[in-house]
């Protein structure tokens, strides 16, 4: 008798669960108190997370909760403020209350893999509540694998934005579109976000999320998403006024460096209504929000638009968790100058866009620039070559760049500029490449230069380029293919080409690398751009006296179209000036050389090597080069090794 009691109360409180209404809870509610873990893989806090040290979270995080009327929430950022972990927190909630099918669509495969091992992964295991409707999934391989997750009441897709369309017979409830702003627009079914939207139209009560930091002004998706929306701003209140305001880095100052410390050890905000001096640790009680001990709120710009939108910069960043008002102030002053290192602080400090000037440089204003010196001269300061080869039908198109350092940063000098005529299916003209790249040029101390790296391209005569890169017959000849995808990387990982008779991949084979042409091409806009400012010594590219204006037509043939959201060539011009810069640029990041990592005090080292100070300079000029191809060339040598000082963890 007993033992049918305990059924029958069994059944009973079954019954009453059944039919029980089920308690209402918001995002930040259920990250709070799942709670939901934080690992030591991808945060600097790891433990329970707490709304409180980010407050600027909880409206954003909330309006993704299930009983919210959005169907879209836009956050546009900078990089490091949780943008993220919304997304995650959203994605446990939904697993463990909401449920539905749902979408994780990063930019690239790399993206995807960082964001599994140090989200969602952490999160799975670390997290009783996303723990346990994982437990039960079934263990079939259709089921469970890195592209697809099933869990108690939906499915988890995990997608890059170029594999979007294997969703198209896919319904979704919930989405989450993570830094769309490097998602590759030039899909031929379409744009990947416009692609997961359709998606998502089956359910009523569909959620799609969009998170970024923006790129490019006029070519940013975000900053569309953003505009489009109702236009939120974090405001918070003054200490001193209690003035309701919007963080903007015009208001925020720093006592200057003294001397040549470029670092800050000082910075403080002025408020904007009644200029008296915030101190940063001031921040914490400026950001909780009303409802939860302080006065700080969303407002917005355009309240009448049809769904939430948000901004923020890195300014509101919690102590612990960001850079310091001090620290920003520092890379802000070491951006100065040098739109390779500006863009990004634009981008990823202060959640703007970059603005895109690509169409204003004029040729005849470069020529303007040219220096009385004629090619194939090594000025003062250029420590280091690398080339970039175009291989077109009928000819080989070679760029000869030289890289030193400056206060600036980075500074170029084009050394020479060379067309090899011939069609490059023929050997002798691959020969007479190998000679000219081997053919030295000596400085003013008399220190002969071959270029240390250079990068062929391989989209036309693939194989014979793939033939001269595997002959090693230069040195470093390094086989590139551009990719026009925003915000790749200059120089990408390498794939294996070679294949033996088993279909195997030859490890010691040829590795092609992808070039991110976007990324080198807004680099040598920006610097040009910013040349135009400058007196002749302190520009970053500089040019010798006698290149024709045909290549200064070439190096700015291209301008970024931002409706297209690629670079497209001006009518009439030809463009391998610009190529062979990209890909001699591109060179620099050689894994053997990594430049671009290089310390002051490695470039003093070189410059010590190459421009020994117990030695005079002369005024010698280089030997001449053959200027044409010969007719049957013996083969060439491959380039006389000469000694370079070996990189240290990324330095000479």
């Amino acid at each position: 008798m007993s033992g049918f009691s305990i059924a029958h109360q069994l059944v009973l409180a079954a019954c009453e669960r059944a039919v029980r209404p089920r308690k209402r809870m918001t995002v930040s509610e259920w990250a709070d108190g799942a709670p939901r873990m934080l690992s030591l893989e991808g945060s600097a806090e790891p433990g329970e997370w707490r709304t409180s040290r980010t407050p600027y979270l909880r409206e954003i995080m909330d309006q993704l909760s299930e009983h919210s009327r959005a169907k879209k929430v836009v956050f546009k950022k900078a990089s490091q403020v949780g943008g993220t972990e919304v997304g995650s927190n959203w994605l446990g909630y939904i697993m463990a209350y909401a449920k539905g099918p749902v979408a994780v669509v990063m930019p690239t495969e790399k993206a995807l893999q960082d964001w599994m091992s140090q989200k969602f992964e952490p999160m799975a295991a670390e997290t009783p509540a996303v723990r346990e409707v994982l437990a039960s999934r079934s263990n079939r391989s259709a089921d469970n694998n890195a592209g697809r997750k099933k869990f108690v009441g939906g499915i988890l897709y995990c997608k890059t934005a170029g594999s979007t369309s294997e969703l198209k017979s896919t319904s979704l409830r919930y989405a989450i579109a993570d830094e769309v702003d490097e998602y590759d627009r030039n899909e031929k079914q379409g744009s990947p976000l416009e692609l997961l939207e359709v998606r998502l139209t089956t359910f009523h009560d569909r959620k799609l999320f969009i998170v970024s930091s923006p790129t490019v002004k006029d070519a940013s998706t975000i900053d569309e998403q953003f505009e489009g929306g109702d236009q939120r701003y974090y405001h918070v209140p003054c200490p001193h006024c209690e003035h309701l305001q919007r963080l903007q880095w015009s208001n925020l100052r720093w006592e200057a460096p003294i001397g040549k410390r470029r670092h800050v050890d000082s910075a403080w905000y002025v408020c904007a209504d009644c200029g008296a001096e915030i101190e940063e640790h001031h921040k914490g009680r400026m950001l909780a929000e009303l409802g939860h001990g302080g006065q700080a709120r969303w407002v917005a710009d355009a309240p009448d638009n049809p769904y939430p939108s948000y901004m923020i910069n890195a300014l509101y960043s919690p102590a612990g968790l960001g850079l310091s008002w001090p620290e920003l102030a520092t890379q802000w002053i070491e951006a100065q100058g040098d739109p390779a290192k500006l863009m990004p602080f634009i981008n990823t400090r202060l959640g703007e866009s970059w603005a895109n000037r690509t169409g204003d440089i004029k040729p005849n204003a470069l020529l303007a620039r040219a220096e009385p010196v004629p090619r194939r001269t090594i000025p003062a300061g250029c420590l280091i070559l690398t080339a970039g080869v175009d291989v077109q039908e009928d000819r080989l198109e070679i760029q000869i760049l030289g890289w030193g350092w400056s206060g600036h940063g980075l500074r170029c000098w084009v050394i020479d500029y060379h067309v090899l005529p011939g069609r490059p299916a023929e050997p002798h003209v691959w020969d007479a490449l190998a000679t000219f790249l081997a053919t030295p040029i000596h400085n003013a101390w008399g220190k002969p230069m071959v270029p240390e790296a250079t990068g062929i391209d391989t989209g036309h005569h693939t194989q014979a380029a793939y033939a001269f890169v595997r002959a090693r017959r230069a040195k470093r000849a390094t086989a590139m293919k551009g990719a026009n995808v925003p915000g790749k990387a200059l120089l990408g990982k390498p794939s294996l080409q070679d294949v033996d008779w088993r279909g195997q991949t030859e490890k010691k084979g040829v590795a092609l690398y992808q070039v991110g042409t976007d990324t080198a091409k807004f680099t040598v806009y920006s610097w040009l751009d910013e040349d135009g400012k400058r007196d002749g010594p302190d520009r970053l590219v500089r040019f010798p006296q006698d290149l024709e204006l045909s290549y200064y037509e070439g190096l700015v043939s291209e301008a970024f179209d931002a409706r297209k959201n690629k670079w497209v060539v001006k009518k009439g011009r030809r463009n391998e000036p610009l190529d062979t810069w990209v890909y001699g640029y591109a060179a620099t990041h050689h894994p053997e050389l990594f430049m671009h990592r290089w310390r002051a005090a490695d470039w003093r080292r070189l410059q010590a090597l190459m421009e020994p100070e117990h030695q005079a300079a002369t005024s010698e000029a280089a030997p001449p080069v053959q200027t044409s191809a010969p007719a049957a060339p013996a083969a060439a040598r491959p380039a006389a090794k000469r000694q370079l000082v070996k990189p240290r963890q990324g330095g000479l």
